[in-house]
């Protein structure tokens, strides 16, 4: 039973490998109001490596953002709760320039004019356009569906995830936000 308890402890502290005991309660402050179904990953993941497209098919990789807090966000032009989240992604973009970005990654099969006609069509102006058309980053993530958008620290580490449609551009996401561009 000792031994089975001490397991339980390392793993559950090993989700927290990098963060001090007191980033780690404030952090769960934050998983509260809007951000209670976040989940926290359980294993520390490095996606440093990991590749998408962007809308030149030029490869891009996680670590090109080091040194920011990224929200990776999945979607598709054919999700209906992709299509409600994306205008809160872009107002979310414009309101936290410095050390963050937001990286959403459509699944849609149709090619970059699909995605483009979407932005335009939802004055989607502050996002940039990255792919994963054949679903290989989909699936390296374990990716259930879409959205689901995940929080990457400045190292390229795996923070958590949030699957389902969000307001992400509300005062709680804002600041946690702006607490992990600080840790």
């Amino acid at each position: 039973m000792k031994y089975f308890i001490f397991i339980l402890i390392t793993l559950v502290s090993l989700s927290f490998i990098s963060y001090s005991k007191n980033d780690e309660r404030l952090i769960n402050e934050f998983l509260k109001n809007e951000l209670e179904d976040f989940e926290l990953s359980k294993e520390k993941k490095n996606i440093s490596t990991l590749t998408f497209k962007n809308q030149n098919e030029d490869k891009i990789k996680f670590s090109d953002f080091k040194g920011k807090i990224l929200l990776v966000n999945f979607w598709a032009t054919w999700c209906v709760p992709c299509i409600k989240e994306m205008p809160s992604l872009d107002r979310l973009k414009s309101k936290i320039d410095k050390n963050f970005d937001v990286i959403a990654i459509s699944v849609d099969r149709d090619g970059i004019d699909k995605v483009t006609n979407f932005f335009n069509e939802n004055k989607i102006n502050n996002l940039a356009k990255f792919f994963d058309i054949k679903n290989s980053l989909a699936k390296e993530l374990d990716l259930f569906g879409v959205p689901t958008s995940f929080f990457v620290d400045k190292k390229g580490n795996l923070i958590g995830y949030y699957q389902g449609d969000m307001e992400w551009d509300n005062d709680t996401v804002i600041k946690f936000i702006n607490y992990l561009i600080k840790i």
